[in-house]
């Protein structure tokens, strides 16, 4: 399940498995993938930009002390360039900044039940989230709940670490009510079905019918805008 890259330059590291350090990186390797854009090496993708004029005066502009403007980590850091202007400011944020307002007063209870459930252990910081590698399914296999068709180990993958097994990044929470479908490998599409999942598997709680409202309609308070220059 392809995460956003709204945001995503506030977070620790990028994938899942956080085996890439920023969007720098991160944008280095779908490129070469196999499975995704599968060029065949770093060479051939700069020989094939470099044969773009445009691109030759682009990269002119934006690397001007560089003798070959056109090289594979220019290529990375122009991506991240872009990418770390995709932040989504929400009016959860003109409600930290001060604007009691801002918020419904579902909205605040329902920030109120992230706090006092727990919640906000794993999704904290600026993002909600994407600060910290958790364990997926603390209280019970995540895949008995997920109807996941493939049981992801996670960082494990990487690692082969048997501490790492399950351990995947806790996303950004921001824009989560446009980011379905859910989890590692997408397998739940419904938001409130996402949060009751959340709590069984990892704070062992089941949310009533009333607090399951609230917490979603705290999380659709998380949906941003784009700068208006984007």
């Amino acid at each position: 399940n392809s995460p956003t890259v709204f945001n995503a330059a506030l977070h620790i590291n990028q994938f899942w498995d956080g085996r890439a350090e920023d969007v720098e990186e991160q944008a280095g390797g779908p490129i070469l993938n196999p499975v995704e854009m599968a060029m065949p090496s770093e060479e051939e993708v700069v020989i094939r930009l470099s044969k773009e004029e445009e691109y030759n005066e682009l990269f002119k502009i934006a690397f001007p002390k560089d003798e070959n403007p056109i090289s594979y980590k220019n290529i990375q850091d122009a991506i991240g360039a872009f990418e770390r202007k995709l932040i989504t400011p929400s009016k959860f944020d003109d409600f930290l900044e001060g604007d009691l307002t801002a918020l419904t007063d579902i909205e605040v209870k329902g920030l109120q039940l992230f706090i006092d459930k727990g919640c906000v252990a794993c999704h904290s910081g600026s993002a909600l989230g994407g600060n910290m590698h958790q364990k997926f399914g603390i209280f019970d296999d995540y895949w008995k709940h997920t109807q996941s068709k493939k049981i992801d180990e996670g960082k494990f993958e990487v690692t082969e670490k048997e501490s790492d097994k399950y351990i995947f990044k806790s996303p950004s929470l921001r824009n989560i009510a446009k980011t379905y479908p859910y989890f590692h490998d997408g397998s739940v599409y419904d938001l409130k079905d996402a949060i009751q999942i959340m709590g069984k598997v990892q704070l062992n709680k089941e949310f009533t019918t009333e607090e399951l409202e609230a917490i979603f309609a705290f999380l659709n308070s998380l949906t941003g805008e784009l700068p208006d220059d984007i």
